[in-house]
């Protein structure tokens, strides 16, 4: 188990290799290509991932997207080297071949290779699963694919890489970068282990309606949110925020 303490080591950790792998040296001139300049400069990219009213979550079908939309967003940093690519994606997981294809597309439309492209997931319980390698798995067997039906996924691929694509002519130069924490409150809790003499008697899962579990203390979890902001003069151009939960917990 990772304590509090190392949890903020390894997060300064990450945050000081990115900015080393990216290069440290801030530059201010403009109208050249984003490959050719010095220092670190920055694009962005948003794409919406909803999947049609009908498709399969991981556990119903989908009803409707209300008010918010699900979202696939990331940067692509430049700087010493290949360029680097971070994306995050409001889904439960994109595993195995999936991940593989997703970061190839995306290293092909950044002008970077595989292993400088990161895909991250939220894991919101209503959202979809990717996952190429159970997909064919189940076809190859003659079992309907379900939940891992790759079709709106392989769609969301070629979104990104268009949205990446473009995003590399809007490219911002980085002149200072901002890095903080902060206390999380009622955001997060463990899973609420209920002991008698020894003994488990009970415990909440992702969701709980026990009044004696959802009364006990917090226990151990994640207690600060960690941000890493890019900025050019006083213009935010955009900000990374780290946190570890399971977020029905």
């Amino acid at each position: 188990m990772i304590n509090n303490k190392r949890l903020k080591v390894i997060r300064m950790q990450f945050v000081f290799l990115l900015l080393c792998i990216a290069g440290s040296t801030f530059s201010k001139t403009s109208n050249v290509d984003p490959r050719e300049k010095r220092g670190i400069r920055i694009a962005t990219f948003d794409v919406d991932a909803t999947p049609p009213i009908g498709s399969r979550l991981t556990y119903d079908p989908m009803i409707n997207s209300g008010e918010q939309t699900l979202r696939a967003k990331g940067i692509v940093l430049f700087g010493e080297g290949d360029p680097i690519v971070l994306c995050s994606v409001d889904w439960i997981g994109i595993a195995n071949e999936s991940q593989d294809a997703f970061k190839e597309a995306m290293a092909e439309a950044a002008g970077t290779i595989p292993n400088r492209v990161v895909v991250h997931t939220v894991h919101q319980h209503d959202a979809p699963i990717c996952d190429f390698t159970a997909e064919k798995i189940l076809k190859e067997n003659n079992i309907p694919a379900g939940c891992f039906d790759g079709t709106f996924a392989r769609e969301l691929i070629q979104r990104l890489q268009s949205s990446i694509r473009l995003s590399l002519k809007d490219v911002k130069e980085v002149t200072e970068i901002g890095i903080g924490s902060a206390e999380i409150h009622q955001v997060a809790s463990n899973r609420r282990v209920y002991k008698k003499e020894g003994r488990i008697v009970t415990m909440r899962g992702s969701s709980s309606k026990d009044s004696l579990l959802r009364s006990m203390p917090e226990g151990l979890i994640d207690p600060d949110v960690s941000l890493v902001s890019f900025w050019n003069e006083n213009t935010p151009l955009a900000v990374l925020s780290f946190y570890a939960t399971h977020p029905q917990s």
